[in-house]
């Protein structure tokens, strides 16, 4: 009697540890896929954070510019020429190499007339413009234009 119970032992702990076996492979298998379904998706959003971070920074960069470049326009002694390289030199500082700058006077530009600068830099995303024109026909959305303008009335 107390070898059929001992053998009716083995054979159930070798029964119970098959179980543990298949439910432990089970469970690191579903922990794989959840893992490969969720990481693409967080990984793309942790890339979109930065890019979309870049571009706010060129964004506040090209805006600086544009109010530098007019408050050396409104100046009494400085001409078109000068504001525009102050507006370039501050954007070379950001190594923006690739923006137009436009400055324009209202009237005649005597005193109190209003001088504008205007800074345009195509921004293309670098990271997440590529995975767009894959879903995209025609445009590319991986560039946007980012324009800033500033005006201040002349001295």
């Amino acid at each position: 009697m107390f070898n059929r119970n001992r053998t009716a032992r083995r054979l159930y702990s070798r029964v119970r540890s098959r179980a543990r076996r298949r439910t432990r492979l089970g469970e690191a298998g579903q922990a794989l896929v959840e893992i490969a379904i969720a990481l693409p998706i967080l990984l793309a959003l942790l890339v979109g954070i930065f890019e979309f971070a870049r571009a706010y920074n060129v964004q506040q960069v090209i805006t600086n510019a544009a109010r530098e470049g007019a408050r050396e326009g409104v100046l009494p002694s400085t001409s078109q020429a000068e504001a525009e390289a102050r507006t370039a030199l501050r954007l070379s500082d950001a190594n923006i190499v690739s923006a137009t700058v436009t400055y324009s006077c209202s009237g005649s530009c005597d005193t109190g007339d209003a001088v504008a600068v205007t800074v345009s830099v195509p921004y293309t995303f670098r990271f997440i413009g590529p995975v767009l024109r894959l879903f995209s026909s025609g445009a590319d959305p991986g560039t946007i234009t980012l324009r800033s303008t500033a005006t201040m009335r002349k001295e």
